[in-house]
Parts: structure tokens; C-alpha cells; sequence
């Protein structure tokens, strides 16, 4: 097997993939290898960036401005990840083109709600990776809280409806032509996350595990710390498929450890393989330099009666 060179830089991320390597789960190796040869070829920008004093810490995805994030689904051992696609120097409104063009995913319906807008981040790169097999999808900016006109308008009028108070803010356009809808919600109730779950059919599991992970089992469940976030996933002529809840990890637990043993408590009420359990371990673990490393979490329902946890984390 070969072996992709690592710079400096990228040392962080390559001591995380190699924890994955080191669990010994089935194809792990291959898939993290893989991983790391297609993140430094995405990253070239960034390593080559005519500002190099502030490339590595100017990003969006995570606390410390590091341009990648490893994402993790209870629900498989799949290798996820999102990241930059230019360095500092590049306008936030040329990254959707650059995304779409590193993904294959036509965006065309989404160009117009980036037109002449002000962008924080403009667009992520997202891939997924299994067995071998490539998935990849485009994250991008909704500047003005406003969708594309499209199949989608259906469910998440709904979700708008039964909810309140929904701001949207990013959506995630996949490969297999589905979209992923993901909004803001300043105050949501245990009600309305009812009401957003009875869109994939869920009858009150998600409300359950958000009380468990938030609260812990057993305990009443207290307002929802902060601000949450939803997110819609479609199929491509609309169809409502799963939903989840999600916050900001430093808005619910005092630090990473709490984070870690909230997931790690609530991992027997959901969908998660051993060879996934062992992926979020070597994810949440490693050096500490004082940074959160958790940052999105979250849990998911689908129609399927699915039901999963994820975490976004920075790699160390």
C-alpha cells in the first residue's frame, strides 16, 4: 500500500486517520489512506496559498480556523469529511463553482441565492467514503436565509410551519441529485422538534434520544440549551427522507470529555456498529492543545425508522 507524504500542516489530520487505520476494521486502511491522499490533492490551494501566514487558520469549519473537519454517523464506519477549497486569498463567491466542480454536483439552481451577496464562507467540499465507494457532496451558503426555487420548497414550507421561528442557512446538495436543507431555529420547543420529526414519520424517538443525549437517561427533559439547528434531507423530487437535530457542541457541554461521554452514553439507543464505535473513539481522542475539537452534534431519524448519532470533529 502506498503511502501519501504528509506536510506539516496536514499532520493533524494524518494523526487522526491513523487512529482510524489503527481500529482494524474492514477496509479502514484503504479508506483512510484514500482519505488522506484525496484531502491533500483538494487542499493544494490552501498549501500553496500566497498567504500562507493565516491559511491554515482563517477557515470556517471549525473553533480553530483549521480548514478541514471529520464528520462521524453512528450509523457506519464510513471516513467523512469537509473542507476548503481555496486558500484565504480566493472570494468567497468563487468557492460554489470550485465545490461543484471537486464534487461533480450540478448547483445550477442554487447560483442565484449567492448573486451579489455577502458570503462568510460561500461553499464546502464534503465526501463520503466506504468500502472503497466515493460519495460527495456540495455544502453551501444561504446568505439571505433564502432557497432556491425547486422540489424542495413542498417539505420545508412545511417544516417552516410547523416549527416557527426557521432560519435557513446552508444547503447540502449531494451527488445522487437529494438535498439536505439545514436551518437555524432560535427557540425550539420539544413540541416543534415533534412536529419536524412527524415529517419522516417519527413518532417521538427523536425527542427521546436528543432528552438522553442532552440530559442524560432518566432525567426530565429541560429546555434545549442555545440555539438548535434541523436539518431536511430530500429526495429528488422533494420527498421529505430524514431529519435531524443538531447544536453547537460548546453551547450544551463544558468541554470535549462531557461531550465524549454524552455520545458515548447514548451510543445503545441508536444505530452503531461496533467498527462505528471504535471510529468515534479514535476521532474524539488524541493530543489536547486547549481547542474544542467537537463541534457540530447531533442526532438523526428517517423514514426507514432509522436513528443515528454524529458529531463534526476537528482533527488533532
Amino acid at each position: 500500500m502506498s503511502v501519501t507524504p504528509v506536510l506539516e500542516p496536514l499532520a493533524p489530520l494524518a494523526r487522526a486517520l491513523g487512529r482510524i487505520r489503527s481500529t482494524g476494521a474492514a477496509g479502514a486502511a484503504e479508506d483512510a489512506e484514500t482519505a488522506l491522499g484525496a484531502l491533500v490533492e483538494v487542499l493544494r490551494p490552501v498549501m500553496g496559498s500566497s498567504w500562507p501566514e493565516v491559511a491554515w487558520t482563517s477557515g470556517r469549519l471549525t473553533a480553530t480556523g483549521y480548514p478541514v473537519e471529520l464528520a462521524w454517523a453512528s450509523r457506519d464506519a464510513a471516513i467523512r469529511w469537509t473542507c476548503e477549497v481555496a486558500g484565504p486569498e480566493t472570494p468567497e463567491a468563487d468557492r460554489l463553482a470550485l465545490a461543484a466542480r471537486a464534487a461533480g454536483v450540478d448547483v445550477a439552481p442554487w447560483e442565484e441565492v449567492q448573486r451579489g451577496r455577502h458570503l462568510r464562507y460561500g461553499a464546502w467540499l464534503g465526501e463520503r467514503r466506504s468500502g472503497g465507494v466515493r460519495r460527495s457532496k456540495v455544502y453551501l451558503e444561504l446568505p439571505a436565509g433564502r432557497l432556491a426555487p425547486g422540489p424542495w420548497l413542498g417539505a420545508s414550507g412545511d417544516l417552516a410551519h410547523d416549527v416557527g421561528d426557521v432560519t435557513w442557512r446552508m444547503t447540502g446538495v449531494n451527488d445522487d441529485g437529494s438535498v439536505e436543507l439545514y436551518a437555524r431555529v432560535a427557540d425550539l420547543s420539544w413540541d416543534g422538534l415533534g412536529a419536524a420529526a412527524r415529517l419522516v414519520g417519527d413518532g417521538g424517538a427523536l425527542q427521546d434520544l436528543v432528552g438522553r443525549l442532552v440530559h442524560g437517561p432518566g432525567r426530565p427533559r429541560l429546555g434545549l440549551s442555545g440555539p438548535s439547528g434541523l436539518s431536511l434531507v430530500l429526495s429528488p423530487s422533494g420527498a421529505p427522507a430524514a431529519l435531524t437535530w443538531f447544536t453547537i457542541a460548546k453551547w450544551v457541554w463544558p468541554d470535549d470529555a462531557a461531550v465524549s461521554a454524552a455520545v458515548l452514553r447514548s451510543l445503545g439507543s441508536v444505530d452503531a456498529p461496533a467498527a462505528s464505535c471504535d471510529l468515534y473513539r479514535a476521532l474524539s481522542t488524541g493530543p489536547d492543545d486547549g481547542r474544542w475539537r467537537h463541534g457540530m452534534v447531533g442526532v438523526g431519524v428517517d423514514l426507514a425508522g432509522g436513528r443515528w448519532l454524529q458529531a463534526g470533529l476537528r482533527p488533532t
